[in-house]
């Protein structure tokens, strides 16, 4: 099996304990997943097997969607209600306030990631430190949210869709908008939407069976669609694969990432075009089919 299944992650278990589970219901090593999830959160979640794990990243790099359900009024030592509840005060939200409020926090800022989250330091996660007590000072990142809006607001609790860049997390852009109205806020049901160009359509459950896993499997050039593609005849497509760079010489102004293929339909990795017309290769498969 070569390609990527895209999971509908239920609450309750890790991105990599998605992972384990799918290796020995599949028996097969090589499967990993593009882009972590919290354990408490929900949805699309893409699997890559095979020769996709070459191309994990470039999906993981793509913008996410996500719909969170808010609790304001309250804080809890890990930004979701699976912490110990450290902060408490009666709430209710101002719907005029509250997108107000939200429109502030669109475009590029700075963020702190949680100490409850899967960065590594010491060879170990920062939610693993934090169970003992040990905290680290994080690196600010940089995100950006391209789009933010309440779908649903009652009392003390809100529902928001957002759109953001790879990285952002919700939690703390949840405990940062509670600060902004001058309480304190944490995440009580959190789904991710979308994954890039990825939706929630065809998703298939974790518990499904091998047969419909594979029914299921998606070739690894169908979640790269969002690139350019090219097309190298035969004797191209040879040097390509044995490292050579090629020239491109058609009429198509194109420039840095590409899919490519041998003729119209045999995908055989990525590859980048530079200024001259050279297309070199970046992530190949290892045979002519995936």
């Amino acid at each position: 099996m070569n390609g990527f299944l895209l999971i509908d992650k239920p609450s309750g278990i890790s991105s990599a304990g998605c992972v384990y589970k799918l290796r020995k219901v599949l028996k097969i090593s090589k499967i990993g997943h593009c882009g972590t999830l919290d354990p408490l959160a929900t949805g699309v979640l893409p699997l890559c097997i095979g020769e996709a794990t070459k191309f994990s990243n470039y999906i993981s790099d793509q913008s996410k969607e996500y719909e969170v359900e808010i609790l304001f009024g309250i804080q809890t030592t890990t930004g979701d209600l699976e912490g110990e509840e450290i902060f408490n005060e009666p709430f209710k939200i101002d719907e005029l306030k509250l997108e107000k409020t939200i429109k502030r926090f669109l475009g590029t800022q700075s963020q702190v990631p949680p100490m409850y989250s899967a960065i590594k330091i010491n060879g170990n996660p920062l939610y693993y430190w934090a169970r003992k007590g040990v905290y680290f000072k994080r690196k600010v990142r940089q995100i950006h949210i391209d789009a933010i809006g309440v779908l649903a607001s009652s009392n003390n609790k809100a529902t928001l869709r957002i759109s953001c860049t790879k990285g952002t997390y919700i939690r703390s852009l949840v405990e940062d908008i509670g600060v902004d109205l001058s309480t304190r806020a944490t995440v009580i049901n959190l789904r991710r939407t979308k994954v890039g160009l990825i939706g929630e359509e065809g998703l298939v459950e974790l518990g499904a069976s091998i047969e419909e896993f594979k029914s299921k499997l998606v070739a690894s050039d169908k979640l790269l669609n969002h690139l350019p593609s090219i097309q190298l005849n035969e004797i191209d497509a040879k040097k390509i694969r044995n490292g050579r760079p090629v020239d491109y010489n058609v009429d198509q102004d194109l420039e840095g990432l590409v899919r490519i293929y041998q003729g119209k339909s045999l995908f055989i990795g990525l590859g980048s075009i530079d200024s001259s017309n050279t297309v070199s290769a970046k992530r190949l498969l290892s045979y002519p089919t995936n």
